[in-house]
């Protein structure tokens, strides 16, 4: 098994950036029009990973063999989708937009574009997609070597595994109608509006239904059709069973859409769903389903400060601040850890913040574990929290609460929120909230399924 390089996104930069000072990016910046290449040579950083992208890409080309064509056509399509960064609605975005870009996008699209050559030009032959994609996200860093942003849809995309297809005429009104009703049916929801159809290619659409019989939620299902010349239309299998809907929660990251997959013909596109975690890619055969790539993405997690107020003095907003993490970890772990668990530790939901015993509600026992640790003890505050905590220069309350959303999400963020003893009152303190993120090196598992026929 080839071993991929130890390259992140500061390796690169690193390596290539006193090149790119004295040379310039692989381009001739004299001639350079576009404002994404005018971005890079203003940047000797962006330039640096230009030139890194460069030499992977003649690598990953000498190596190509067969599918050298294929490798062109995806370098092509990723410089589209790098220039298109700075175009919208058809009109090139005024110097102040395009510094935001040149900023904030075009560096995590450079980065990306360099890791995936990278991951080719470290292969003796061309990898399959599915692998290639595995291979990829698992040495994915963004600009500042952390864990990237966006869905992992997003993440090959800027990467140029993925690809926007390029759009097709809207479809006549009698075929939406008409994939609509068939869209409904295989669904079994009430055709209460005609839904959204999308033609992906000549000869491929995709029918996005909403979902009415959740309507607290923004949910919805999709059936593709493949497209006859005479304008009829055949639906492709289910990929799911009709009430597997996809709802979006707003902290949840799922969703579904036709993609162009990287070199191939843009008249097959393929279908991509994903949640947050998870990814499966389903090109289109005629009116099947070819294989299908499940790629399983599971990072550690750990928590970070989002925000922050302290109006205590130094000393203990001090000592507050290199806690708040560590009694997050506790509060958000499965079980309560009185030695705080670190980094790679999971947390899951916690769906319910208090409980009741004989009709007496009581805050959930995982604050249990907080007397345990040193410093602290019960302190039975009237309305308020009820553990005291020996700060550097006095006791204070700690109270620590999970925010949820309005549809009931898994608990997302902390709140930590402090007060301190004045006179015969309580007054506030201190706040914070916390929230995990995903750290480290993840671990990814790619999965290809034979293709099934059948009918839908």
């Amino acid at each position: 098994m080839n071993r991929l390089p130890a390259l992140t996104a500061a390796a690169l930069l690193l390596s290539g950036i006193a090149h790119a000072a004295t040379t310039g990016p692989s381009f001739d910046c004299t001639a350079a029009a576009k404002p994404a290449e005018k971005a890079i040579c203003a940047d000797p950083k962006l330039a640096a990973l230009d030139v890194a992208i460069a030499g992977f890409y003649k690598e990953a080309l000498a190596k190509a063999g067969p599918a050298a064509e294929t490798l062109k056509i995806e370098q092509r399509r990723w410089l589209l989708g790098r220039d298109a960064l700075f175009v919208r609605d058809g009109q090139v975005l005024d110097a102040k937009a395009q510094k935001g870009v040149a900023q904030n996008t075009l560096p995590k699209w450079l980065t990306a574009r360099s890791t995936a050559l990278s991951v080719l030009a470290a292969q003796k032959a061309p990898l399959p997609l599915c692998e290639r994609a595995a291979a990829t996200l698992r040495v994915l860093r963004n600009a500042h070597g952390s864990v990237p942003d966006g869905t992992l849809k997003d993440r090959l995309e800027v990467a140029g595994l993925l690809s926007e297809p390029t759009p097709e005429k809207p479809l006549p009104s009698e075929q939406v109608a008409q994939m609509s009703r068939m869209a409904h049916e295989l669904l079994d929801e009430d055709e209460s509006d005609d839904g959204r159809v999308d033609a992906f290619s000549k000869e491929y659409a995709l029918a996005q239904i909403s979902v009415v019989s959740k309507p607290s939620m923004a949910c919805s299902n999709f059936v593709v059709f493949q497209r006859g010349p005479d304008g009829a239309a055949r639906a492709l299998p289910l990929l799911t069973e009709p009430d597997d809907n996809f709802c979006d929660y707003g902290l949840n990251e799922t969703g579904f859409d036709m993609v162009t997959l990287a070199g191939d013909a843009a008249s097959h596109p393929a279908l991509v769903m994903w949640n947050t975690e998870s990814l499966s890619i389903h090109q289109a055969q005629g009116a099947q389903w070819g294989d299908a790539c499940d790629i399983d993405v599971t990072y550690a997690k750990d928590y970070f400060l989002r925000e922050s107020a302290c109006d205590a003095d130094g000393a203990t907003c001090q000592a507050l601040k290199s806690h708040v993490l560590e009694w997050s970890r506790i509060f958000g772990g499965p079980e309560p850890d009185t030695h705080g668990p670190g980094p790679g530790y999971r947390f899951p939901g916690l769906e319910n913040t208090t409980i009741e015993v004989d009709e007496t509600v009581m805050h959930n026992p995982v604050l249990n574990a907080f007397p345990s640790l040193e410093g602290w003890s019960y302190s039975q505050v009237e309305g308020g929290p009820h553990y005291l905590w020996r700060g550097p220069k006095e006791a204070m309350v700690v109270g620590i609460n999970a925010l949820s959303t309005s549809h009931g999400d898994p608990l997302h963020d902390f709140m930590i929120s402090v007060w301190r003893k004045k006179g015969e009152k309580w007054v506030p303190a201190a706040a914070f909230i916390t929230s995990p993120e995903n750290v480290g090196t993840p671990t990814v598992q790619a999965t290809v399924t034979p293709a099934e026929t059948g009918k839908p």
